[in-house]
């Protein structure tokens, strides 16, 4: 593997790790000298150490630069995206106009009216102007972890037990989050408030990585609520890793909260979540292809009053600062676009979708891993995830360990290609591929799948991973 700067941070054109073709764009990418390096600090300033850059190779842990990469084919939404030349225009342009006030006081003023105004566009967008405030924070899992505080807070000095699908669906932090506990950096794990709760993980597959029946997954939810001390919240996750839902029947008697971080969700089921008393949990940097990271929480209205007389305790990075603000100001630019035309985006997903399995099916060394099941109005029912195992190349019947597959991943990132992260399915690992908005709007242009699938086809064969093992 090539090491040293990334061929799409450096301004080559990837096709293949021996150039052996250029991938077409419709845009050359930006350079960090085209924008001040003020900027792009405020980008991604106020996150945790995954979106920090390596000076090595302009690269955060995602293998995301940090300035648009229009050559590089990403799939890669469930995971995270570079950011897009037009979020990155509007994102410097939102800067220029905060920095452009004479005094620190103005230019908090217009950072406040900044926060302010995408607040109101995501009530905009779900339709919630009546249900819900929105509170932005740095990260889906900073948001997961306000939330809990929030729950804690309602009952304050009673032990809570959060229930939750298994980290392997839903990130390695939030189970950390979900009972107020640190989640990044060498404090990980530190309780930040007073008799800090435990969690109960349901696994959502069998050992051969199929999905356990729905009925299977609500029954493991409710029998782990009965046996529960406490209060109980259930982590319903609307779009997990792989794209499942779970527990689709939460247990009654037990307060719920939605993690729709992936936002592959109908805004109208965001609204009935609402309604229902369940915050939900959304960000701007998985399916709308916003820079990593951008979360917010849709908080009912309706549970308001419960919760805010009691002390709020230090939820990290809570407010909302300049960085969550740039970084929610370049998805809101997808997001613009899309709501315009999502009416019409189930019958182009389906298509794409179509492609993408009969592309899997036909590559001998990929075996697909089911996701979400069909069903439903709109294209939110329409799976948009798709993950594969990939078999060793001597040992055909053993998969490739997702250690293993990061390597596999990497690989596909140097020809210019970028997947979703592998996720571990047992004794085996996964890789995935994403259909996001940005995707759906043609901003990649078209033959992106074709050019997703001859990576893989190369990276796959057995003389190449031989060679990478």
């Amino acid at each position: 593997m090539k090491t040293g700067k990334a061929l799409w941070v450096s301004g080559a054109t990837p096709g293949s790790e021996t150039d052996d073709g250029p991938w077409e764009s419709e845009r050359e990418a930006a350079s960090p000298g085209d924008h001040s390096a003020d900027f792009i600090s405020a980008l991604f300033s106020g996150g945790d150490s995954r979106i920090a850059a390596d000076p090595r190779t302009g690269l955060n842990k995602y293998l995301c630069p940090v300035v648009p990469a229009p050559n590089l084919i990403c799939v890669s939404s469930c995971t995270a995206s570079p950011i897009s030349v037009q979020g990155f225009d509007r994102a410097a342009a939102a800067f220029s106009d905060i920095m452009r006030a004479a005094t620190p006081v103005r230019r908090a003023r217009r950072l406040a009216a900044l926060t302010d105004q995408i607040k109101q566009r995501l009530l905009q967008y779900f339709g919630a102007g009546a249900l819900a405030r929105v509170i932005l924070c740095p990260s889906g899992t900073d948001a997961m972890l306000t939330t809990a505080m929030l729950m804690a807070a309602e009952r304050p000095g009673e032990p809570l037990t959060a229930i939750l699908p298994s980290a392997s669906e839903t990130g390695t932090g939030v189970p950390l989050a979900v009972v107020c506990r640190t989640f990044d950096g060498p404090d990980s794990g530190t309780p930040l408030i007073g008799g800090a709760g435990t969690t109960v993980e349901i696994p959502l597959r069998s050992a051969d990585a199929s999905p356990l029946p729905e009925n299977a997954v609500n029954d493991a939810f409710a029998a782990a609520a009965a046996v529960a001390k406490g209060g109980v919240v259930v982590y319903l996750t609307h779009g997990t890793k792989t794209g499942l839902i779970a527990p689709v029947s939460p247990p009654h008697g037990v307060d719920v909260v939605v993690d729709a971080c992936q936002a592959r969700i109908e805004p109208e089921t965001v609204a009935a979540y609402l309604r229902r008393g369940w915050p939900v949990v959304v960000t701007g940097s998985k399916f709308f292809g916003g820079p990593a990271f951008s979360g917010a929480i849709l908080f009912p209205l309706a549970q308001l009053p419960a919760v805010v007389p009691h002390p709020r305790r230090s939820a990290p990075r809570e407010a909302a600062g300049l960085g969550t603000a740039l970084r929610w100001t370049a998805a809101l630019a997808t997001i613009d676009a899309f709501q315009s035309l999502a009416a019409g985006m189930a019958a182009t997903l389906a298509d794409r979708a179509a492609a993408i399995e009969r592309a899997i099916a036909s590559n001998p060394r990929l075996v697909p891993v089911g996701g979400l099941r069909a069903g439903g109005p709109g294209w939110a029912g329409v799976p948009g995830i798709f993950t594969f195992a990939v078999r060793d190349p001597v040992d055909r019947g053993r998969l490739l360990s997702a250690a293993e597959l990061r390597l596999l991943h990497e690989r596909l990132a140097h020809m210019g290609v970028l997947l979703g992260q592998p996720v571990g399915l047992g004794s085996f690992g996964g890789l995935r591929i994403a259909i996001g908005a940005r995707d759906l709007l043609g901003w990649q242009g078209d033959g992106c799948l074709a050019r997703v699938f001859a990576a893989l086809e190369e990276a796959t064969s057995p003389s190449r991973l031989g060679d990478g093992r």
